[in-house]
């Protein structure tokens, strides 16, 4: 009876390895996926073209029988899907018939073009062929087609002077490709340069720094798919001009007329200002004469009437022209406006008062920018009227007008709108101006 049992065990056996088991030992499968320039592709994610584009990638196909030895060889294929149908189009096949028993692996690589799926989407898939037996299909992979990239522009061209900060060049996130993007910054020096990589340029946008005399452009690349697909923006320019020094800039008084030497320097282009000055002060007193910016100057007739000529016996008002190339200026000599004979005045003729010399009157702070005091050391009351003016006001200000005690102090509180700059004052007692002077608002 143990004979007879063993027997059919040991046939069974033979019957069993006898015939070709596939469908639960053999695994067809797709590994280790990347692009050929090296960067791995998820399980899971797919494999993107860009639309009109080829991409290749590399791939260890394998099959394992453990447990089972194939008693028929056959051939391993990699195949890709256009849609969710059976229509299958070829791609390539891996390796042909094979005695293959127990596991083999072997890398491929394989060039797949959008054309091949027309619909958007689709997929690779492996088979193993066995001879003389139905396909078995093994690892599918899903593929997806993406659009081009686009909007990569840059925008930022620009013309300074060395020393003088850069602006930075723009541009905006592109769109097309996978959504992610890698940037590149490129430079090229003069027109017949090399294009080369900024180091550590990888923004959507660069800012430019320590450039020297010349003409720089600038592109930008964007790389997306896994570095599979790139762009070139389009190119701007910084030019960079020499930072020259002013030099020449003289002027001469002849009657009515101030002439202005040609300057030197700069950029070869210059600008010119004409400032008038009250006693040789430094700005902010000078103030400019609008309207005229030419390399001569005729005096204009209204620095001749009466109230000129006065302040101009008091306090002489000289003129000076100011000259600006690029990034660079310079101010001339000074000439000093002259007076009309038939308007010239004595000094002071113009202050007369029978007040003594102790009956002075203080004003303070000066310079200021929020108020004024008048610190009024009369012996006695007095009716005073306090005017402002300067060539910012179209007319006399009277800031008070009234009866001031002995050693009272009035306070002028300067209104918002006032101008920086200088400003004239004149203190009036019984028609007669006791004190005049300068105030300076900043």
């Amino acid at each position: 009876m143990k004979i007879k049992l063993l027997s059919i065990f040991v046939l069974f056996c033979l019957v069993l390895f006898a015939i070709p088991c596939y469908s639960q030992t053999q695994m067809i499968s797709i590994t280790d996926l990347k692009y050929t320039n090296g960067s791995a592709i998820p399980t899971g994610t797919p494999i993107r073209i860009a639309e009109g584009g080829t991409v290749s990638v590399t791939f260890n196909l394998g099959i394992n029988n453990p447990g089972f030895a194939l008693i028929q060889g056959g051939t391993l294929s990699v195949y890709s899907k256009l849609n969710s149908s059976t229509t299958i189009q070829y791609v390539s096949i891996v390796y042909g018939q094979n005695a293959i028993s127990g596991s083999v692996s072997r890398q491929c690589t394989i060039e797949l073009k959008s054309s091949h799926f027309p619909s958007g989407t689709g997929s690779i898939y492996a088979q193993f062929s066995p001879i003389n037996n139905s396909p078995i299909l093994g690892t599918s992979v899903p593929v997806k087609t993406v659009p081009l990239i686009t909007s990569n522009y840059i925008i930022g061209n620009q013309t300074v002077y060395q020393g003088d900060p850069v602006g930075s060049i723009n541009g905006p996130t592109p769109n097309g490709g996978d959504g992610l993007y890698t940037y590149a910054w490129q430079q090229k020096i003069g027109s017949a340069g090399a294009w080369t990589n900024i180091s550590g340029a990888t923004s959507v946008t660069f800012q430019p720094t320590n450039l020297s005399v010349s003409t720089i452009s600038y592109r930008r690349i964007v790389t997306s798919l896994f570095g599979t697909l790139t762009h070139t923006s389009n190119e701007i320019t910084v030019t960079i001009l020499p930072n020259i020094p002013i030099e020449n800039n003289i002027i001469t008084l002849n009657g009515n007329t101030i002439s202005g030497s040609l300057p030197t320097g700069g950029t070869g282009t210059y600008s010119y200002s004409w400032v008038v000055f009250i006693d040789e002060e430094p700005a902010p007193d000078g103030f400019i004469l609008q309207g005229e910016n030419g390399q001569n100057l005729e005096i204009p007739s209204w620095l001749h009437n009466e109230y000129w000529e006065a302040e101009n016996t008091k306090w002489r008002i000289y003129i000076s022209r100011s000259v600006t190339s690029g990034n660079k200026s310079l101010n001339s000599n000074m000439e000093e406006l002259p007076l009309l004979n038939s308007n010239r005045m004595a000094s002071n003729s113009n202050i007369e008062s029978d007040l003594s010399i102790q009956e002075l009157t203080t004003v303070y702070p000066n310079p200021t920018s929020e108020k004024v005091n008048f610190a009024i050391n009369f012996s006695t009351d007095k009716e005073i009227d306090i005017v402002i003016y300067s060539d910012k006001l179209k007319n006399e200000k009277s800031v008070f007008r009234g009866i001031v005690a002995p050693n009272q102090v009035v306070n002028w509180n300067i209104p918002a709108g006032y101008q920086k700059g200088l400003y004239y004052y004149k203190i009036l007692s019984g028609n007669k101006e006791v004190k005049s002077g300068k105030i300076i608002i900043q």
